[in-house]
């Protein structure tokens, strides 16, 4: 009996080690508030998807933006206005999300290169009020 226990169990344990399962993602929480980000500097792995939780817990709407950065980005779950989209700001940004007063939103950011980047709100007189912050993006092992 122990001749047909043992084999199997070998079998699980590298069916389990090499099973191909999705590595975690890196998960941060990014609160927003009248004017300023929470935290104000950020570190990522690049190369890896890393979301990022967008509360919004200020008085008006505020954005997460990021230029001159080489990244893919996908909105799991939008709570921010389409104003930005209606007026072509989007296009403008590498990165970009909002999120509206007390609502949440949910970005997948993978970056490939790493450095250090600016975040900021893009909305009117914001960025300018302070509403600036830091991602720095390190390569896997540092």
């Amino acid at each position: 009996m122990l001749k047909l226990i043992l084999p199997a169990i070998v079998i699980v344990f590298l069916l389990t080690a090499c099973g191909g399962a999705e590595a975690p993602k890196t998960a941060i929480t990014l609160e927003m508030t009248d004017f300023a980000y929470s935290p104000v500097a950020v570190t990522i792995p690049a190369d890896q998807t890393v979301v990022f939780t967008l509360e919004n817990k200020g008085l008006v709407e505020h954005d997460f933006v990021i230029e001159g950065i080489e990244a893919h980005s996908n909105l799991v779950q939008d709570s921010g206005s389409e104003s930005h989209q209606m007026h072509g700001q989007v296009e403008e940004y590498d990165v970009h999300a909002s999120a509206k007063t007390g609502e949440t939103t949910v970005l997948e950011l993978t970056v490939s290169e790493p450095g250090a980047y600016q975040f900021f709100c893009s909305v009117e007189g914001h960025k300018e009020a302070g509403m600036i912050g830091e991602l720095v993006v390190v390569a896997a092992g540092e």
